[in-house]
């Protein structure tokens, strides 16, 4: 019992945390927003990089140590297995590797999709259709990219390690109900986002029930992790580097249309004459 009643503390210190983290992120990407030079944007990029490592990362091995869980990383939790019995009934030889290979598949092709399409956009409109505010966080120029390379990897693995693995343990251990700890982290995910308003929101908790669905569906965390990288590195490095690419290839094309030599008046004349005999 008194067990139960100090992780339902821990519990209730860590959510509170979060939520107080989701404001002070909310606050931070309001005048990051502002931000008119790169050196600000960087030194944000890597804040937001060496902060969520220390808290999830780090924080997330530390909580599955203390329950002595790390093995949860690679092994689902007995207690899950109501939630892995479908997968495993479902299961065929070799079913595991080809539903690695059809996820990823799927993500990489719903990634180009999307890229694809804000190519399009962004040679019409130059700007990015993108689901939540998350337009400013987009990287400018090519160290702002670089920047973004960490923190895309450090987001997949440590917000996975957390919010898939440790905080759904800890719910797990203060409330012993499972619905309850597949609810929260989920919902917990999706609020951590809350900087990129209700709709980035809404988007985030599906790719958190999505990613929760690959860890119990393969057994390990890495599945969501490779993922939830190939989803922020599609969406912070590649797509941003194609299409600074196709801004620049326009500018020139349009330089170079700017730049022909105008057809004299007296030469104009001559060929509507000749066009018109």
């Amino acid at each position: 019992m008194a067990m139960v009643l100090v992780d339902s503390l821990v519990l209730l210190v860590v959510l509170c945390g979060l939520a107080w983290m989701s404001w002070r992120d909310s606050r931070d990407y309001a005048a990051f927003k502002k931000f008119d030079s790169s050196a600000d944007r960087v030194r944000f990029y890597r804040r937001w990089t060496v902060v969520p490592m220390a808290l999830f990362g780090v924080g997330g091995l530390a909580v599955l140590l203390t329950f002595g869980r790390l093995d949860s990383l690679y092994s689902v939790p007995v207690e899950f297995a109501p939630l892995i019995a479908p997968f495993e009934a479902a299961s065929e030889p070799e079913g595991s590797s080809f539903e690695t290979v059809l996820g990823m598949a799927i993500g990489l092709l719903l990634g180009l999709t999307i890229t694809a399409v804000v190519w399009r956009r962004r040679l019409k409109k130059m700007s990015q259709p993108v689901v939540g505010d998350i337009e400013a966080l987009l990287p400018r120029n090519g160290k702002e990219v670089a920047c973004c390379i960490p923190l895309a990897l450090n987001a997949g693995i440590s917000e996975e390690i957390f919010y898939r693995v440790a905080l759904p343990l800890l719910v797990l251990e203060a409330t012993g109900s499972i619905s309850a700890s597949l609810m929260i982290s989920i919902a917990a995910f999706g609020l951590a986002h809350w900087y990129q308003g209700l709709k980035g929101v809404l988007a985030t908790s599906a790719m958190g029930a999505l990613f929760f669905w690959f860890y119990l569906s393969s057994g390990s965390v890495i599945k969501p992790i490779a993922m939830h990288v190939l989803i922020d590195m599609i969406g912070l490095v590649i797509r941003p580097l194609v299409s600074q690419y196709l801004a620049r290839r326009r500018a020139s094309a349009e330089a170079s249309e700017g730049a022909l030599p105008a057809m004299p008046a007296g030469a104009a004349t001559v060929v509507e004459t000749e066009a018109s005999t």
